[in-house]
């Protein structure tokens, strides 16, 4: 018999080794695991107009799908299902409502990676994991 607490366990190991930083500064292959785990993924590309990108899942998603990816657009980003980039990442903010965040350290808009904390944990209570 599986105890369901083992399982958990390894599933947070399993995200976990998903996101190793890599030496190219990016996350290792593991984006597409990491998909997996989380079901149907979709995300809003803002990294040329405000270094970010944010990434939905699961239930957010699903309840939420036809705000999101009309209002991508408006906000000067692009929606698609599928992970946000993973090169020149600086750190990801994970928010109450199960958005993830990601901010970018390169083009016009890049984030340092303590200004980047800094939004993440002030402005959106969220919380921070660097890359």
């Amino acid at each position: 018999m599986v105890r369901p607490m083992l399982c958990i366990t390894s599933m947070v190991a399993a995200l976990v080794a998903c996101d190793r930083p890599s030496a190219s500064g990016g996350v290792d292959g593991g984006a597409g695991a990491r998909a997996q785990l989380r079901g149907r993924v979709g995300s809003c590309d803002r990294a040329p107009t405000t270094g970010t990108c944010s990434e939905y899942a699961g239930a957010y998603l699903a309840q939420n799908e036809i705000l999101l990816t009309s209002s991508c657009s408006r906000l000067g980003g692009t929606f698609v299902y599928a992970e946000c980039p993973n090169t020149s990442v600086v750190g990801a903010c994970a928010l109450s409502t199960g958005e993830v965040r990601m901010f970018y350290g390169t083009g016009a808009s890049a984030y340092e990676p303590e200004r980047a904390r800094q939004e993440c944990e002030g402005s959106f209570h969220g919380a921070w994991q660097a890359r």
